[in-house]
């Protein structure tokens, strides 16, 4: 079953393996790596052993690809093959989110593998991370990724409601999440309605803040990977 995106992510993922091994870093496009917006390389450490996996992303809206480094088991080897790659594209470093000191803040995420939607989020309070939630959204199967996302965001919610927090920061990557809620996009389908409500009805204070996906920002790649975790769990 073909993927999303799966032909311009074959395409720019052999071209950076000649560019990484041009570069004298050993590698591979993995073939049954291929999700939804991204692919898999593996990297070889000199002696041969396995150094772990990059992560191509790419983005349709931006036309953009971007480079992920936390599955590489070498922490040095992977800080040189992100230095490369900002080199080889002419970009820079993401700067580093600048979060509230003090109080909650909430990181949210969706995640579509195989037909399966996950939601994942992590809660921090002052900086530090104290409870993180992940599962399988069982209905609404058509809206791939978005179905998580939303489930994310009222998870936390209930989760506030339930702790006596009346304020928390919701820092998410899919616009629609804060745009359903304050009524900047009309909710036309049951999903986004019952979102909308639900929101509008928590007692829980909201500030929205939106990081772009997949650049380096670190808990929400945790989320991220709990949205896929919770997509791959078993009911």
């Amino acid at each position: 079953m073909a993927t999303l995106y799966q032909e311009e992510l074959r395409e720019r993922g052999l071209a950076l393996v000649h560019e990484l091994q041009q570069h004298g870093y050993k590698t591979a496009l993995i073939e049954d790596s291929f999700r939804d917006y991204m692919v898999k390389l593996q990297i070889a450490a000199q002696d041969g052993s396995d150094a772990g996996r990059l992560i191509l992303y790419y983005s349709p809206k931006r036309k953009e690809f971007t480079l992920k480094t936390h599955e590489m088991k070498d922490k040095q080897l992977a800080q040189e093959l992100e230095t490369l790659w900002h080199e080889i594209n002419n970009t820079t470093p993401p700067e580093d989110l600048d979060l509230p000191v003090k109080g909650y803040v909430a990181f949210v995420d969706g995640a579509h593998l195989n037909g399966l939607v996950g939601y994942g989020t992590v809660i921090l309070r002052d900086g530090k991370p104290i409870a993180e939630f992940f599962g399988r959204v069982l209905d609404d199967q058509d809206t791939r990724q978005v179905a998580g996302e939303l489930a994310a965001t009222l998870h936390v919610l209930d989760w506030c409601e339930q702790e006596a927090v009346d304020a928390i920061t919701i820092i998410y990557d899919y616009k629609g999440i804060e745009q359903w809620a304050t009524g900047g996009w009309k909710a036309n389908k049951p999903l986004t309605r019952q979102y909308a409500a639900a929101v509008r009805a928590s007692s829980v204070d909201v500030t929205w803040m939106k990081v772009k996906s997949h650049t380096g920002v670190k808990w929400n790649e945790r989320a991220d990977k709990l949205a896929k975790k919770g997509a791959q769990q078993r009911v």
